[in-house]
């Protein structure tokens, strides 16, 4: 499925998702100046005191700046935990994680300043904060564990980017979900789309018979029964499972239209024995899936007369079927791996539908093919 997903509408939809990298990363740039210049304003009074000195200014915006690689950081670890991590222990590691990293980034600012500008020329508060950074720690001074009661507030500044990257998550996710919802709502339009075709074939089908049944009876007969197998194609496949007696009748029909087919130069018995009932039931299609087979590789496939042979027995509730066909002593050419995978589903349906009271065997020899399949049909 394609992941790519065109997101307009609203503003803010437009905002959370722009159209161009170019456009994402104005808006990231905006957001970011606008973020620092607003947190600024509100130190401004304490700076103003020491308006003649630039350094306090540049100090104070790297203060701010320093929110900007502490987020992205942020965003990067969240993106590696959420495949392993879900719910509040993702919220409690990443809150860990915040604090950590502006636990080094103030570290490391605040020594910076002092390399380059000199705490002595910061604001009062400024040097408050920065002594309790650079001092060594003393995990018996009750006022050292100041430290990190202060990374906690500066945790703070993630509040407004998170919630925005929270929005655009979620906002994402409901676009993902609507998509999905969409494909499948198209995919069940090309099917209707797909039932509409047979549809017409039929009824195609049913005007070429009667055009054609006064010119020739044998094609007439030939286009009703293909059109006997598409209407059971249309109108009994819908179920898992199908009567007995139905799946039978679309066996011998098809059976028929094989042998007109085959021009008469394949030898085909039909035998039933038992008493069908009308609870029997089988899956859909399984029995035709074996006759389709065995005309398939020993009687299309083979230039000489063949043979298939089918036997149904129902007895005590269960059924055996057992069809045999004639192998190709000069088989048609075909493509690799192109046969088996029928009788291969075929036995995979069997294995779910009735675990351990199946039986689905296969034997050849020289000149044969034989499968045979026993099933409760009760």
């Amino acid at each position: 499925m394609n992941n790519t997903i065109t997101k307009s509408g609203s503003l803010i939809e437009r905002l959370l998702f722009p159209r161009t990298q170019g456009l994402r990363i104005s808006y990231h740039v905006l957001f970011w100046v606008l973020f620092i210049l607003l947190h600024y304003s509100y130190a401004l009074p304490t700076i103003l005191k020491k308006n003649s000195d630039p350094t306090v200014s540049i100090a104070s915006f790297g203060y701010f700046m320093k929110v900007i690689p502490e987020y992205y950081l942020c965003v990067g670890f969240f993106y590696l935990l959420r495949d392993y991590l879900k719910g509040f222990f993702l919220f409690l590691v990443l809150f860990i994680f915040a604090l950590a990293i502006n636990h080094v980034f103030s570290v490391a600012l605040y020594s910076a300043v002092d390399h380059f500008f000199g705490l002595e020329n910061m604001t009062e508060r400024y040097r408050m904060y920065a002594s309790m950074y650079l001092v060594p720690f003393n995990f018996r001074d009750p006022a050292a564990w100041l430290v990190f009661g202060n990374d906690i507030s500066d945790v703070q500044f993630f509040i407004l980017p998170a919630s925005l990257k929270t929005a655009k998550y979620a906002a994402n996710e409901r676009f993902m979900r609507q998509k999905i919802e969409d494909d499948a709502r198209a995919m069940e339009l090309k099917a209707l789309k797909s039932q509409i075709n047979p549809h017409f074939v039929f009824n195609v089908l049913n005007a070429a018979y009667a055009k054609v049944l006064p010119v020739s009876e044998d094609a007439a007969e030939y286009l009703q029964k293909i059109s006997e197998i598409l209407r059971f194609s249309l109108y009994e496949m819908n179920d898992e499972f199908i009567k007995l007696e139905t799946e039978l009748a679309y066996m011998n029909l098809y059976v028929e239209l094989e042998s007109m087919r085959s021009n008469h130069r394949c030898h085909i018995t039909v035998e039933n024995h038992g008493e069908i009932m009308e609870i029997h039931r089988v899956p859909t299609v399984s029995l035709i899936t074996l006759v389709e087979n065995a005309f398939k590789h020993g009687v299309h496939s083979n230039r000489h007369d063949s043979f298939v042979d089918i036997q149904t027995t129902v007895s005590a509730g269960m059924l055996n079927f057992a069809i045999t066909n004639s192998k190709p002593s000069q088989p048609l050419r075909k493509k690799p791996g192109s046969g088996g995978i029928g009788l291969a589903n075929l036995d995979r349906r069997l294995a779910i539908y009735y675990p351990g009271s199946y039986k689905f065997e296969k034997s050849e020899t020289e000149n044969e093919f034989k499968v045979s399949v026993q099933i409760p049909v009760e």
